[in-house]
């Protein structure tokens, strides 16, 4: 699963890195002509966003969790009251499993607090003052790249109560998840990469930052376990389809 993890991060740069992006009144600098002639570098932007309706499907893999794998999957709806500028809500939801590392952790003895966000809901403002396209095998492919930030609701589940086991019980490996939900900031950087006038393949970084309450104490005889409310940082990267009407 990491070294999946580390192939998308890869390919998420490379991709960013393809385009070259200007506006469409930018100019360019001919020495050879007068002072008061400019020449003005036409970008032909051909797909438009401006007055229209955004829905994206995606699938997703967090890339900060340690002990925990987290796949899911978001649907986020956008409308553009201008080429540049959108507001966009978003739903999202992710499954979790017990890794190799919180096994590790759990064969010494011990136990690795976790806490993993399981669903979110997310109203945000959407920038894209980026496009650009390149051409490949005589193919002219289209780019938009957008930044966004908003607000975000997180549900999230937690191992906390297990360290209030018995030493045994947490040694066995049985685990009790509680649910809780906090409010906290989201933003996100990516791509339109655009097939049709209607559909796009979106790529997308996300993270989310909320407050919480940490488990500090580790050991397995703790009966009872101190906590403190500390910012948690959470990063998804994700991939999908995007849909234009």
């Amino acid at each position: 699963m990491r070294k999946m993890q580390n192939i998308l991060v890869a390919y998420f740069i490379l991709i960013f890195s393809i385009p070259a992006f200007a506006a469409e009144d930018n100019t360019v600098d001919f020495e050879w002509l007068d002072d008061d002639k400019e020449i003005y570098v036409l970008q032909n932007r051909k797909f438009r966003k401006d007055t229209r309706f955004n829905l994206s499907l995606l699938g997703t893999i967090n890339l900060s969790e340690s002990f925990v794998d987290t796949i899911g999957g978001g649907l986020k709806g956008a409308y553009f009251f201008s080429e540049n500028w959108g507001i966009e809500i978003a739903l999202g939801l992710g499954s979790q499993s017990e890794n190799n590392s919180f096994k590790g952790v759990r064969e010494q003895s011990a136990l690795a607090f976790y806490r993993s966000i399981t669903s979110y809901t997310a109203a945000s403002v959407v920038w894209t003052p980026f496009y650009g396209k390149f051409n490949t095998f005589n193919y002219i492919y289209y780019l938009d790249w957008f930044l966004s930030l908003g607000l975000a609701n997180v549900s999230t589940e937690h191992n906390g109560k297990t360290f209030t086991l018995a030493g045994g019980a947490i040694g066995s490996g049985q685990q009790v998840l509680e649910k809780d939900s906090s409010a906290g900031l989201t933003w996100s950087t990516g791509l339109y990469w655009y097939l049709t006038k209607m559909m796009s393949i979106r790529f997308e970084f996300t993270g989310f930052h909320y407050q919480a309450d940490r488990y500090t104490s580790a050991t397995v005889n703790n009966a009872n376990p101190d906590t403190n409310k500390i910012w948690f940082h959470n990063y998804n990267m994700s991939v999908g389809l995007n849909f234009m009407f």
